[in-house]
Parts: C-alpha cells; sequence; structure tokens
C-alpha cells in the first residue's frame, strides 16, 4: 500500500514536472522568431530601417552600370515586398508573420529611398511587380496552411535573402554613386540578418517546431 503510494505520487510529480516543462518552452517559443529573440530580432530591424532612413538623396547622375545596380536591388526588393504581404495576410504560423512583416516594413522603407533617390537623380524606378513576380504571388494566393509556411520561407524568405545578398554584395564591390554605395552598406547588414533567421525558421519548420497557430 506504501509504496502504491509512493509509486502514485511520483507518477504526478513527474506528470507535473512535464506540464511544466511545456508550458516554459511554449512560452520560450513564443518570444522567438526561428531561434532569435523577438527583441533582438525587433531591435535588429528598427536599427537598419534607421540607418537606411538616415541616406540623404544627392542629384549626381547615375552611370550605366550604377543605373542598372540600382534597378536590380529595386526589383529584387519588392518581389520580397509582395510575396511577403501574402504571408502577413495568409499565414497562420506567428513567427513566418513575424518574419513576413518583418520584410515587408524593411523593403517598404527601402523602396521608399530607393525612389527617393532615383527621383533626385532624374530617374524612374518601377513601383509595380513584374510578370515574375505577379506569378509568384498568384502561387501563394492558392496556398494556405502549413504549405504556404514552408513555401514562403524556403523559396522567399531564404533564397530571396540569398539573392538579395548576392545583389548587394555586387554593389559593394561594383557601384561608384556614393547614394547607391550608402544604401548597400546600410541595408546589407539587415538583409544577412533576415537571412539568419529565415534559415533558423526554415530549419524548425522542416522539423515540425515552429510554433502552430494559436500556440
Amino acid at each position: 500500500m506504501k509504496n502504491s503510494l509512493i509509486t502514485g505520487l511520483s507518477l504526478m510529480a513527474l506528470l507535473l514536472a512535464a506540464e511544466i516543462t511545456v508550458a516554459q518552452t511554449g512560452r520560450m517559443d513564443s518570444d522567438l522568431v526561428g531561434r532569435t529573440s523577438k527583441i533582438e530580432f525587433d531591435r535588429m530591424n528598427k536599427e537598419g530601417a534607421a540607418t537606411v532612413a538616415a541616406i540623404t538623396p544627392a542629384n549626381s547622375a547615375l552611370s550605366k552600370a550604377d543605373d542598372h545596380l540600382m534597378r536590380q536591388v529595386a526589383m529584387g526588393g519588392l518581389m520580397q515586398l509582395e510575396t511577403s504581404k501574402v504571408a502577413v495576410q495568409k499565414s497562420t504560423n506567428p513567427e513566418v508573420r513575424e518574419m513576413a512583416q518583418a520584410e515587408v516594413e524593411e523593403q517598404t522603407g527601402l523602396s521608399a529611398k530607393l525612389t527617393a533617390i532615383a527621383a533626385a537623380k532624374g530617374i524612374t524606378l518601377p513601383t509595380t511587380p513584374d510578370a515574375k513576380t505577379q506569378a509568384m504571388v498568384s502561387q501563394m494566393q492558392g496556398m494556405s496552411g502549413v504549405e504556404l509556411d514552408r513555401h514562403y520561407v524556403r523559396e522567399h524568405a531564404v533564397k530571396g535573402h540569398e539573392l538579395l545578398d548576392k545583389t548587394l554584395s555586387k554593389v559593394e564591390s561594383k557601384g561608384q554613386d556614393s547614394n547607391l554605395l550608402a544604401v548597400a552598406n546600410a541595408a546589407h547588414p539587415l538583409v544577412k540578418t533576415h537571412l539568419k533567421v529565415a534559415r533558423e525558421l526554415n530549419s524548425k519548420l522542416k522539423s515540425g517546431k515552429a510554433m502552430n497557430s494559436g500556440q
């Protein structure tokens, strides 16, 4: 009788400890985006946005090569912006929405600064998505749930940032215009941060460890 009572109490203690662990894990995961804390992620996003916003447009003319590079940055950012808007609208995963919302804010600020720089130089940048981006958006509109989350994070949060990373590296190595270089230097650290977080989140989604809706 005594042994049965001890066994029963021990089992209750184990169950209680398991519940506490699950609750603590849930709370910890709710404070993360990928493996990065939301507080740190938000801090880096605000810091990056402020650095881009501080750039003062100059009216110096762009060379043909710099004009091409600026358009590459603008179109890459526009693709990220449009696909991320869909993820914000349709995803039910808190971490995916957090990633996508940060991307929308980053690319909105970057687009505004590029537009201001282009206007100062007397040129016009694309303001609407091209056919490739429209096709990507349409594809995502037909998705939902885990399929949408995994597709967005893999194809746009990860691969999209890998492309932007390469484009900005090209600008930093080949660009000549001071404004264009300033944009690349200001935006690149945040692009690298988003790529890191996106890879972390992609790994969690693959393993099924990313937060689900309602958690």
